[in-house]
């Protein structure tokens, strides 16, 4: 019984944990041009992993930061011995972005190799190596989760003035896109204390609505290739 408590006590602790420090982004799917829908279902699967690991939480109520992948296949090549197997070299490019400020905040660059009897499962493999708990990606993440914390923390009274001014023009799917991306770290946070009290401005009816077309938005980060 009390192991059991023990248990329960460090499982709630956890849980608050991984609350208090909860910053928000959005992971988006990547490009099927050159992969696998399996493959990209993975790598998607595999960042909301680490994003989760690495206090931050994966959400699609926000389009504010992004967490863009890009899969570029540097090469695909048979070995030389029978049977043949394709070794596929593959290069992930991790973006983290402030899609409404236009402002890339983090990036990285992954490089895996797969091994497989063709090549597209070549290609597979290699995107399957790569796990949540990577030393880089996860410096990845932590870097853009500190600078993301620096922008609140320096830009608050800007931020709200935003937020109200949207409110004002009844443009609440842009006032819900920033409020949802407000890092829910404590309550010593005055961004995020001012955005409690900005969202009982907003109707629980205009909240769903809004959150519904964010959600249901495609991002537009067309301004990353000018």
């Amino acid at each position: 019984m009390k192991k059991m408590r023990l248990f329960l006590v460090t499982f709630v602790f956890l849980v608050l944990s991984m609350c208090v420090e909860a910053q928000t982004v959005r992971v988006l799917p990547v490009s099927t041009s050159n992969i696998t829908d399996a493959a990209a279902e993975m790598l998607y699967n595999r960042l909301n992993q680490a994003v989760s690991l690495n206090g931050m939480a994966s959400t699609d109520n926000s389009n504010k930061f992004l967490l863009i992948p890009t899969v570029t296949i540097v090469s695909v090549e048979p070995t030389p011995v029978f049977p043949v197997r394709f070794v596929a070299e593959v290069e992930i490019a991790l973006s983290l972005v402030d899609n409404s400020r236009k402002l890339l905040i983090s990036q990285e660059i992954l490089t895996k190799k797969g091994v497989a009897e063709n090549e597209k499962k070549a290609v597979g493999e290699a995107i399957k190596s790569i796990k949540a708990r990577d030393s880089k990606l996860k410096k990845f993440i932590v870097n853009g989760k500190k600078k993301i914390l620096e922008y609140y923390n320096a830009e608050c009274d800007k931020i709200v003035e935003t937020i109200n001014t949207y409110i004002e023009m009844e443009m609440y799917d842009a006032a819900l896109n920033e409020l949802n991306a407000v890092p829910q770290i404590d309550a010593e946070l005055d961004c995020y204390k001012n955005s409690i009290d900005i969202l009982n401005n907003i109707s629980k009816e205009q909240q769903a609505k809004s959150n519904d077309n964010i959600k249901n938005e495609t991002p537009d980060v067309s301004w990353m290739n000018k």
